[in-house]
């Protein structure tokens, strides 16, 4: 766990999917919602999937963890 919270930008986007539900509909708005279907999430990490949507991963994970904190 991070100090910002437990989503971190190496983790991939299936394993939070998994995880974290509480963040699914926000991660749907950031990437869309191909990527919540899409086999790939379970290889590709917060990193990977950011930087292809044109996204800083730093930032996607503090907004992910900050709905956490809700």
């Amino acid at each position: 766990m991070t100090k910002e919270g437990p989503i971190k930008p190496e983790m991939t986007l299936g394993s939070v999917l998994k995880t974290y539900p509480a963040v699914r509909e926000r991660i749907k708005e950031l990437f869309g919602a191909e990527c919540l279907q899409c086999h790939s999430n379970e290889r590709e990490t917060m990193i990977y999937t950011s930087w292809h949507k044109g996204l800083d991963p730093a930032q996607v994970c503090r907004e992910l963890n900050a709905l956490l904190k809700k």
